[in-house]
């Protein structure tokens, strides 16, 4: 990855633009559409992880009136689960039509309880300087973003003493030294792909392929390091609670024999809490 201190001003701000207006409208054309163009992330090996994950941070929050800030909340895969267990839930997207759609999905009775901002995440870090959170969650967000080591430390920063903070999701930089399971990894993930564009072909449904190169711009690095984030969140007074490598794959089966069989481990959720 290149070095953000040796781009000159001009070009850095350049790509940071490139890469924000992609997002607005790569996000703009998923829309409602988004989680059936991602069944990675709702297929029932994700799903059991999700809900493992929201259970450890609703057990670990003492607080029944919590407050959690949902960054790149999207259509609400986090923020609708958490919100149902009775916290406060703000959800912060880039996306208007992301958010339009989350909106639509919020029971009425639960809307006192919720709050929807359409904000670029830097942006609403300098604005909102009036309330330190129980809880930060960044679920895929990392991986869309220039900068992610200066969002992570802004974020810290609004965190309570004792808050969590959860990075879910997130691609995995991997090395698979044998070259026997690395082609049967390859194999399996050619599968899950064909399979996925055949069922996406059926439902009529578009692919945006070409589109996410700078939307997604970490995954051209391979994904997000693990090693300077845990340094960069012990450094910000964080202490690392737990982290889980699985792979994550368009099906559940396939997702379970990458992970369980081939210990293939493309993906990661990271749990740190505020000391």
């Amino acid at each position: 990855m290149t070095s953000l201190s040796s781009m000159p001003v001009s070009d850095t701000d350049n790509l940071k633009e490139k890469i924000l207006e992609e997002n607005r409208r790569v996000h703009a054309l998923e829309d409602k559409l988004y989680l059936k163009r991602h069944p990675e992330q709702t297929n029932f090996f994700q799903t059991r992880i999700l809900e493992r994950t929201v259970d450890g941070i609703c057990s670990r929050l003492k607080n029944p009136d919590a407050h959690i800030l949902d960054l790149g909340c999207g259509t609400g895969y986090l923020f609708l689960r958490l919100l149902e267990r009775g916290y406060r839930v703000t959800g912060l997207d880039l996306s208007e039509e992301m958010i339009r759609v989350l909106d639509q999905d919020i029971p009425e009775e639960s809307r006192p309880r919720a709050r929807l901002v359409v904000s670029e995440v830097e942006e609403f870090a300098r604005r909102d300087r009036g309330e330190d959170y129980d809880a930060v969650l960044l679920s895929a967000l990392l991986h869309h973003l220039f900068d992610y080591e200066s969002v992570v430390r802004k974020y810290c920063e609004k965190l309570k003493p004792g808050g969590l903070f959860l990075v879910f999701f997130e691609p995995l930089k991997q090395e698979i030294v044998s070259p026997f399971r690395y082609a049967l990894h390859k194999s399996l993930a050619r599968l899950d792909e064909s399979i996925y564009r055949l069922e996406m072909k059926c439902w009529n449904i578009s692919l945006f392929e070409e589109d996410y190169h700078f939307s997604d711009y970490q995954r051209q690095f391979g994904g997000i390091d693990l090693v300077p984030l845990e340094e960069m969140l012990r450094g910000s007074g964080m202490e690392i609670l737990k982290i889980d490598k699985y792979c994550s794959r368009r099906y559940g089966l396939s997702a379970g024999v990458a992970t369980r069989l081939l210990a293939t481990q493309n993906t990661f959720n990271m749990l740190a809490e505020k000391t």
